[in-house]
């Protein structure tokens, strides 16, 4: 039933449907339609076939995959915190595997419960019993080689990695998988290797945030001559981003690179967005810059048109404008 649903109705009722050649339940797998619908407690039932089978441990198996299925798609079993249902995962799963009744989906859920809940170090067995049951699954490769990257062990978690890259075929999944890698040969001082893996990652999500800035911190430290490109395409995935003109900021100031880091922002004043949250962040950032190179005649127009815009959309209790004003005192003729 958990397998081969369309729809689910807080996961006690169940649309179903004969497939045609050239269906698939994945395919079907939410979208409306007209189907055989079916009503079916899943715990009740296998609790009660327990009862009558108590030393079937392929009941209470599923009832782990209910859990799991539930706590996947939370559409069910509402009155449970996500934290109650990882806890039902782990008690039913541990209780099966125990007794010889495990498949690689039910050994990997045991990973991933221990995995999300901070333990780490607990979740290596059971991911690495899911790869030996089913090598060809990315995700225990994955998410192996993540619980290994929290363990502080980039070394062994690089193959796993290597081995999520390999597998998946989702563009998605397969550019997080190369994110990581280029994190764990950065983590290892490999930074031709992590330029290479980031790159990859880059080419399958061309808009990613968290690629586009590890390949700017990789760029500007080397005053690579493509880290003004790629600051551009950074700042372009959303100007109003605050946390953007701060994390460009911090790569370059890692570097001393303040004229750098000036020179980038003053390129994108003709091109900046008419809106004020855009336009008086990157006013208020040049102004900052501008200080820090000691330039407080330039600073102050900027600090001017930040003030003009901000306070537009922004709260007057908002901590720019404490730092507006002080560079306003600062920079009195």
């Amino acid at each position: 039933m958990l397998e081969n649903y369309i729809i689910s109705l807080g996961h006690r009722g169940f649309g179903l449907k004969d497939l045609k050649a050239t269906e698939t339940v994945e395919q079907l797998r939410g979208q409306p339609g007209v189907y055989d619908m079916v009503t079916l407690d899943l715990p009740q039932e296998l609790s009660r076939l327990q009862r009558k089978f108590p030393t079937d441990y392929a009941l209470t198996k599923g009832l782990g995959d209910y859990y799991y299925a539930v706590q996947q798609c939370h559409c069910g079993e509402q009155d449970k915190t996500d934290a109650q249902l990882l806890a039902l995962v782990l008690r039913y799963y541990g209780e099966a595997h125990a007794h010889g009744e495990g498949d690689y989906m039910s050994y990997y859920a045991v990973g991933y419960a221990n995995l999300v809940q901070e333990q780490a170090a607990a979740s290596l067995a059971p991911f690495e019993q899911s790869i030996k049951l089913n090598p060809q699954y990315p995700t225990s490769h994955y998410n192996l080689a993540y619980a290994l990257m929290e363990l502080h062990r980039p070394q062994e978690a690089l193959p796993e990695a290597r081995l999520a890259y390999d597998l998946y075929t989702n563009a998605e999944l397969k550019a997080d998988a190369a994110r990581m890698l280029g994190f764990l040969h950065g983590q290892l001082k490999q930074p031709a290797e992590s330029l290479k893996a980031y790159q990859q990652s880059l080419a399958l999500q061309p808009r990613n945030y968290a690629t586009l800035r590890a390949l700017l911190a990789l760029a500007v430290p080397a005053h690579a001559a493509e880290a003004p490109a790629l600051a551009a395409r950074l700042y372009a995935l959303n100007p109003a981003n605050d946390q953007m003109y701060e994390d460009i900021m911090d790569i370059y100031q890692a570097s001393s690179q303040w004229k750098e880091a000036e020179a980038f922002f003053r390129s994108q004043l003709p091109t900046v967005p008419p809106e004020p949250t855009p336009r008086g962040l990157l006013n208020f950032y040049l102004a900052i810059l501008n200080m820090q190179l000691e330039q407080p005649k330039a600073a102050r127009p900027y600090f001017l048109q930040a003030q003009k815009d901000l306070s537009k959309v922004a709260a007057p209790d908002n901590p720019l404008f404490t730092a507006i004003k002080k560079g306003l005192a600062e920079t009195q003729p």
